[in-house]
């Protein structure tokens, strides 16, 4: 049974709340609005147009295709083994959000924190862009939320009219935090600059995604468990 569209939307806002953890964005975000540049505003905005421009792009291409991918989402549904898959694929993530600090314990910074290292202080235009490609292509193999919410919108077959303005809204969505932090800058310089310096090492210096991970790790668990019971039904 397809789910009414608000609760779908429901389910993309907790997928997108999810994907605001994104270090990549979150690390950029800091590093240019500590810059001694009066361009720390401009070189903020072509990062983040950049990398949602493309996210944007993705969902897009993706969406397009919408008739075909539903043909493989429902074979897959009927698929005792993939529900069986898609379950332990779940636990797998939930659990390696758990341990993963300790299975990586002492290895150094983060790759986020090493590719604004190697970058500077000071971004040129080019430094914006080559970082911006290189986060979303970092990201994009992480953004398990978002590629569960493309697959819920194909799956409930929703109309363009419907599917573009909520891809829209999402990847606004996913830089909330950055454009908040923006706009408390704005306010309050000198305040934000401290607490962003410290955001800023905590950030570069964690595994932010794990987050990412165990939410994506309970989507595969639902679905995986929804499809075994109906199967066991049938």
């Amino acid at each position: 049974m397809e789910l009414h569209l608000f609760a779908l939307w429901g389910i993309f806002l907790g997928l997108a709340l999810i994907d605001t953890l994104a270090p990549g964005i979150l690390g950029a975000t800091a590093y240019l609005m500590l810059m001694k540049s009066e361009k720390k505003i401009n070189r903020l905005s072509i990062f983040l147009l950049i990398t949602q421009g493309s996210y944007f792009l993705l969902g897009i291409i993706f969406m397009l295709g919408i008739e075909s991918v539903i043909d493989v989402f429902n074979q897959l549904k009927e698929s005792l083994f993939v529900g069986t898959v898609l379950l332990v694929i779940g636990l797998v993530f939930i659990y390696l959000s758990f341990a993963w600090p300790k299975l990586t314990k002492n290895k150094g910074s983060n790759m986020y924190a090493r590719i604004f290292q190697k970058i500077g202080s000071e971004w040129s235009v080019k430094a914006i862009i080559i970082a911006a490609i290189v986060v979303f292509f970092l990201e994009v193999t992480q953004a398990l939320p978002y590629w569960g919410m493309l697959g819920l919108m194909t799956y409930n077959k929703l109309s363009l009219s419907v599917w573009l303005p909520t891809l829209a809204v999402y990847n606004m969505l996913m830089v909330l935090p950055s454009l908040l932090l923006l706009f408390w800058y704005k306010l309050y310089p000198e305040k934000t600059e401290k607490k962003l310096q410290k955001f800023k090492n905590r950030l570069m210096n964690s595994n932010a995604f794990l987050w990412v991970l165990g939410g994506a790790g309970g989507i595969f668990f639902h679905l995986g468990l929804r499809s075994i019971l109906e199967n066991l039904a049938q």
